[in-house]
């Protein structure tokens, strides 16, 4: 065993960081496994559903977390919110106290994620993931499961965290503690998506992590009134039925695990397009006569899916320029090239393709005389703009 483990650690640096610095595997749940057997817009009934069908998650003994794929189903819209950014979300129960179900525990979700490579002891880490309170999804999950003439009461809920683990296992003792914990309720708007992020440093060189409730119901705070009212009045009724439902329902996006002091994503990006509706890149420069993505072009690139992210409303066009040198159709052909070099990036970092244009403008924009070197190289640029 010994031998194994100084194996392990002789492999860590040959572990690879995505370009972003996120270390999390799959963290807009957007991969899934072949043959999946999950139905899109549908919950998930069994925990092993959920296993074979995400890439890079599981779940924790027999729960069954909702892999939510957003499609319209045979009777319309799908009746869970939209992700919050691409095709798909998890959703997990935080919520549903023992007292309602008559179970020996309560009732929580719990999904688990696995890191690109093991954190480093003594560092410090943000983590960052979109959450959506959903009552209506709670509501309509509740009602399939008991009737819907069942008193259902959906709330917001605390306790919401994030555990991190040497390994994915399927066994908790029952008192973990979080290394990243938001105790007081999370509340949200129908559609909104709220940002919830905080820091920690690593105790051990986690390779996996938990998300999810990891306190009882009875230590978790809500925004339900009269908690002990209805814990009186249920355990007066002998058959669970019949007694008054809590839960809180949560769907999850976009999990980031970075260390704390990686730059933020550019600020310059989102003001220009909240204010001019433009902007034009800095570091997004190719090799002459080619439209590869260079590493300098990553950051500010990741900080327009950031904004877009935050502003799931907005849709922009990339646009493409070169200077006058060399022939016009193949400037032409060059510059919309590079925008779609820009367009797949951002598509690969879960925006939805429907967000985006891109467009090659040749040399027909410029912004400075093409009669030096450095006024050609402002022409030779990407842009984006609000439309």
């Amino acid at each position: 065993m010994k031998n194994t483990v100084h194996f392990i650690f002789l492999l860590l640096p040959l572990f690879t960081v995505a370009q972003d610095g996120n270390l999390v595997l799959n963290p807009g749940f957007e991969k899934l496994l072949p043959n999946a057997p999950f139905k899109p817009c549908s919950y998930i009934q069994n925990g092993e559903s959920f296993d074979k069908s995400v890439a890079n998650w599981t779940t924790y003994r027999t729960m069954t977390p909702d892999l939510i794929d957003w499609q319209s189903d045979a009777y319309g819209e799908c009746f869970f919110p939209k992700p919050h950014s691409g095709d798909r979300a998890v959703g997990i129960i935080t919520y549903h106290p023992r007292f309602d179900t008559g179970r020996y525990d309560d009732f929580h979700e719990l999904v688990q994620g696995e890191l690109r490579a093991p954190l480093t002891v003594g560092k410090k880490y943000r983590v960052e993931l979109y959450v959506n309170q959903s009552d209506a999804t709670a509501l309509n999950h509740l009602m399939m499961l008991y009737g819907e003439k069942r008193d259902i009461r959906p709330t917001a809920a605390g306790n919401l965290g994030v555990l991190f683990l040497y390994n994915k296992n399927d066994y908790l003792k029952g008192n973990e503690q979080p290394q990243f914990l938001v105790t007081e309720p999370i509340v949200t708007g129908k559609d909104e998506w709220k940002l919830i992020s905080g820091t920690f440093t690593a105790d051990r060189a986690y390779l996996a992590f938990m998300v999810g409730n990891f306190f009882t119901d009875e230590n978790t705070l809500t925004t339900l009134e009269n908690p002990v009212e209805i814990d009186s009045s249920n355990l007066k009724l002998d058959r669970p039925i019949e007694r008054i439902k809590r839960i809180a329902y949560y769907l999850i996006d976009d999990i980031r695990i970075v260390p704390a002091d990686a730059p933020p994503p550019n600020p310059d990006i989102s003001t220009a397009l909240k204010t001019k509706k433009t902007y034009t890149f800095q570091n997004v420069n190719f090799k002459t006569g080619q439209w590869d993505l260079l590493p300098p072009a990553l950051p500010e690139l990741d900080g327009l899916a950031a904004f877009l992210k935050e502003n799931p409303k907005v849709k922009v066009e990339i646009g493409g320029h070169t200077d006058d040198v060399g022939n016009d159709d193949d400037n032409q052909l060059l510059s919309q090239n590079r925008a779609e070099s820009v367009y797949n990036y951002l598509i690969s970092k879960g925006i939805a393709p429907e967000r985006l244009k891109y467009k090659g403008y040749g040399e027909s924009q410029p912004i400075a005389p093409n009669t030096s070197s450095a006024s050609r190289l402002q022409n030779r640029r990407v842009a984006c703009k609000v439309i």
